[in-house]
């Protein structure tokens, strides 16, 4: 086996912007890459090979299919790119060559990552209480505690996990909308035997609702090593989601906070050990609450990228055991992040947020202002257009639905 094949990543391809921002970062730096699968990565032009697998979502016969290409050494490095991709990961950590391996959080810590209801008891803040969560075991049970916290209330999967993604909770704002959501996830099919495993995750659990959720959602993101720690961490905001009250980022600002900075790194601390990482907070007034951590690759990726914080290099060089931090540099530009095909629909619907200079940091006005896409560049211009393209017509992508008419969100302002 040649040392180019021993050092290549595997990314099992799909259309989604963390598939495209590995390929991008690891092709510039002439890391071979091998695409499983099919998706838009296996057109890109930093693409070294390509590859069949089982599909990722069917567990019974990837996660096998997968263990023997790590025991044979055909594959060594998995770009971390999904929930399920993290927790094939840590699944099959002791199978990985010892240098690897010291790079995969151990499976007590993805399923502290990816189970909300297991996040939600390790991740209070210093000084600070959680964020209330509960998951009851009955309808009964969830009208009680929706009646002791009052309306509305967050209903939403406990994980990705066995749900799949296409499900993203949703804001309950009475006993008529609790008695008709509340129900039983239908399993991903292909994912029967991670249900078998974890029967809790086929039931929605229920979080307090924070009105601060619209406007105030922070991202502390970086990756950490398992002995050097920290290698590099940003802070950013929201500035658009979808879905408004339990969504992902359309429009991601970056910014400078160092109570958040420092808040989310605690959190980090304390539930991670390594790999790359994405802690959400929500500011409420003086108090601060971890409402997620993403122990993977995220979808603004490439605005970390942006920042001089190469996340994916700094992971693979991680993996190789060179584990030189990021030297941050003060801003040179103020640097939005945004759905570009998003962007563009609400443009010629008239629905688009006006690029106002609020929609910076407040520090860096004076900066000129850069937006960037969050799927793909144009340096690599063909999986970029066959994601957004895959993206706009399918129908469980909620592509048609964000471009719909949604009120602008306010931007969340930096500081306490």
């Amino acid at each position: 086996m040649t040392k180019s094949s021993i050092l290549a990543v595997a990314v099992f391809d799909n259309y989604w912007a963390t598939t495209l921002a590995f390929a991008r970062s690891l092709g510039r730096q002439r890391v071979p890459l091998h695409f499983y699968g099919n998706g838009a990565g296996r057109w890109s032009r930093y693409c070294t090979r390509r590859f069949s697998c089982p599909p990722v979502e069917d567990t019974a016969r990837f996660l096998p299919w997968l263990s023997a290409k790590v025991r044979s050494g055909q594959i060594t490095r998995i770009a971390p790119t999904t929930d399920l991709i993290a927790y094939y990961m840590s699944r099959l950590r002791d199978e990985f060559p010892a240098q690897v391996r010291r790079t995969i959080a151990p499976l007590a810590e993805i399923e502290a990552c990816l189970i909300k209801t297991r996040f939600a008891i390790r991740s209070a803040i210093d000084g600070e209480p959680p964020l209330a969560t509960a998951s009851p075991d009955d309808l009964d049970g969830v009208m009680v505690t929706a009646s002791e916290w009052g309306y509305p209330i967050i209903l939403k999967p406990k994980s990705h996990l066995v749900v799949g993604s296409a499900e993203r909770g949703r804001l309950v704002r009475d006993v008529a909308d609790l008695k008709r959501y509340y129900h039983q996830y239908p399993v991903q099919p292909g994912q029967e035997g991670l249900a078998e495993l974890y029967p809790e995750l086929c039931w929605p659990l229920v979080q307090q609702y924070l009105p601060a959720a619209r406007q105030r959602v922070y991202s502390v993101s970086g990756v950490k090593d398992a002995a050097a720690g920290v290698l590099a961490a940003s802070v950013s905001y929201k500035r658009e989601q979808w879905p408004p009250d339990v969504g992902v980022s359309t429009i991601q600002v970056a910014c400078e906070d160092q109570r958040i900075l420092d808040a989310g790194l605690q959190v980090v601390e304390r539930l991670l050990s390594c790999g790359i990482f994405e802690l959400e907070i929500v500011s409420d007034g003086d108090r601060l609450y971890a409402i997620d951590l993403n122990p993977r690759a995220f979808g603004f990726i490439a605005l970390d990228m942006a920042r001089g914080a190469d996340l994916p290099w700094l992971w693979f060089r991680s993996t190789i055991g060179e584990t030189q931090p990021w030297v941050k540099q003060a801003p040179r530009e103020a640097l939005v992040a945004r759905n570009g095909l998003i962007h563009f629909m609400k443009r010629i619907t008239g629905k688009a947020t006006r690029d106002e200079p609020d929609c910076v940091d407040r520090h860096n006005r004076a900066l000129p202002r850069v937006a960037i896409s969050m799927l793909g560049t144009w340096s690599d211009p063909v999986p970029m257009l066959i994601s957004n393209l895959y993206l706009l017509r399918h129908p469980r992508s909620l592509m048609r639905s964000r471009a719909a008419g949604v009120p602008a969100l306010r931007p969340a302002p930096e500081g306490r």
